[in-house]
């Protein structure tokens, strides 16, 4: 500008929008960051196989073989639909080895309903045929698609199984762990002279991983083992990939280590396009250990700095329902900042799925109520009031249904949401009902675009974002 002007210069802040395709069901969306605030969109890491899962799996199959002996009736735990397992090349793998005897398969569902009749057939490897949404009328619309057709004649129906943990009349009890868990598991146990379990391991929450011990508590487990187990959530070293001193891990592991048959473990690691990556396979406990250190390196994406703004989009099988949708914010956890916003993306396509943690928040006048309810009945030992509002009601020990949190399942998942809550607010972008987001004090948006300037408006124009498109399959760590 000439010196002898008489206008005013004006400072001018110019900045690129970055654009980024989000594939979420039941379609796409397009949002714009300014590329100032975008510090990075995690994506999963991309992992060659650990070794030639081909030979990996002749030589599981070999030792299953060994290990059934001359054992007549065998018990095959297989993973529900809310796990990516690929069970079909290693039914495939076994089917020679059970063929001649007495064998089942039990689901296992832990606190999960029944599958449909799809998800049968894409647990035991059907062939690739129509979306759950065209072969079952009564789904919900925008299912995504997956593996379905016809469940292989081998798999016979009458062999295959669900668990159901709370019939209390297919249960055994087997004993109490250091933590005070009352263990029950299916009699199928029982019936069995030898136990196959298939499991595949991803980052898990607050057990640290999936697979291995998960696959009898809570897989097979009853609803009021399940639930006690579950209800440490909120002690410390209950994380994602924590193992060494997570209570819930320990105390799965203590139930898994009482099991009154022999067990052969096929532990599966798989890239996000759920391509075998390895099996590690024997000894329970061993072949978890190693399977767990193969989901680390291909799930833990590393990051230098925590965000302001943290961007989630599941696929599926997460995006199934609501219940299951906490994972996405809880993997961004370790990364988001004191205040901070996550934004999670999910179909929902089967809607709220149990909503049992949504009752634990009725009667709450904010999240704060529900750990103000956990420290009381922590601290008092007796058996404390079976909703928030009830804590200060004197006749609550004299009435009949007064719970402990430990006998409500829900209640691990509302405690986990009360502490992000303290820090964090939580937007979604779902297909469930704004009303039911709201009840649980999360803010719903029709829009990812929508979400992201309202988290902007809040935190203000400098916040710093982190996108995460495949958040199933991510889990950001600080180095």
């Amino acid at each position: 500008m000439n010196a002898g002007s008489a206008c005013k210069e004006t400072s001018v802040c110019i900045y690129l929008l970055v654009r980024i395709e989000l594939i979420h069901a039941p379609g796409e969306e397009t949002v714009e960051v300014p590329d100032r605030n975008l510090i990075a969109v995690l994506k999963p890491n991309d992992c060659c196989p650990f070794h030639d899962t081909g030979a990996a799996l002749r030589q599981a199959a070999d030792a299953c073989a060994q290990f059934i002996g001359d054992s007549q009736r065998i018990l095959v735990l297989v993973n529900d639909y809310t796990r990516p397992t690929p069970n079909a090349p290693i039914l495939t793998a076994l089917q020679p080895i059970l063929s001649g005897r007495d064998f089942k398969a039990l689901v296992c569902l832990g606190t999960h309903r029944p599958p449909t009749e799809p998800e049968f057939e894409r647990i035991f490897g059907g062939k690739q045929g129509l979306s759950r949404a065209e072969s079952d009328a009564s789904a919900p619309r925008d299912c995504p698609s997956f593996s379905a057709g016809t469940v292989p004649a081998f798999w016979d129906r009458d062999r295959i199984l669900c668990h159901d943990s709370k019939d209390k009349s297919r249960l055994f009890f087997l004993g109490k762990t250091s933590f005070g868990t009352d263990v029950w598991m299916n009699k199928q146990l029982l019936w069995a002279d030898k136990v196959i379990t298939i499991n595949s391991i991803e980052p898990h929450y607050f057990a640290g991983y999936t697979g291995g011990r998960k696959g009898f508590l809570p897989g097979i487990a009853g609803y009021d083992t399940i639930t006690r187990n579950h209800n440490m959530v909120t002690r410390e070293g209950s994380t994602t990939f924590g193992l060494k001193g997570n209570p819930v891990h320990e105390d799965m592991t203590e139930a898994a280590k009482m099991l009154p048959r022999p067990v052969f473990s096929i532990q599966l690691s798989q890239d996000r396009h759920h391509n075998l990556l390895s099996i590690r396979f024997g000894d329970l406990f061993k072949s978890f250990d190693e399977a767990a250190a193969d989901a680390h390196t291909v799930f833990a994406v590393p990051v230098k700095e925590k965000a302001d703004i943290v961007l989630s989009v599941l696929g599926p099988p997460s995006n199934i329902n609501f219940y299951q949708a906490q994972r996405a914010v809880e993997f961004a956890r370790p990364v988001l900042k004191a205040p901070s916003v996550h934004i999670t993306l999910s179909a929902c396509y089967d809607g709220i799925g149990n909503d049992s943690f949504i009752q634990v928040f009725r009667g709450c006048s904010s999240p704060s109520d529900i750990l103000q309810f956990a420290a009381c009945n922590l601290q008092s030992g007796s058996p404390p009031a079976s909703s928030p509002s009830d804590i200060l009601n004197p006749n609550r020990l004299s009435t009949p249904d007064s719970r402990l949190p430990s006998s409500v399942l829900g209640w691990h998942k509302s405690a986990r949401l009360a502490q992000i809550m303290q820090t964090s607010d939580l937007y979604t972008v779902m297909g469930i009902d704004d009303a039911v987001v709201k009840s649980v004090f999360m803010h719903p948006y029709k829009t990812a675009q929508g979400a992201l300037d309202a988290a902007f408006a809040k935190l203000g124009r400098d916040a710093r974002v982190y996108i995460i498109p495949d958040a199933g399959s991510v889990v950001p760590v600080l180095s």
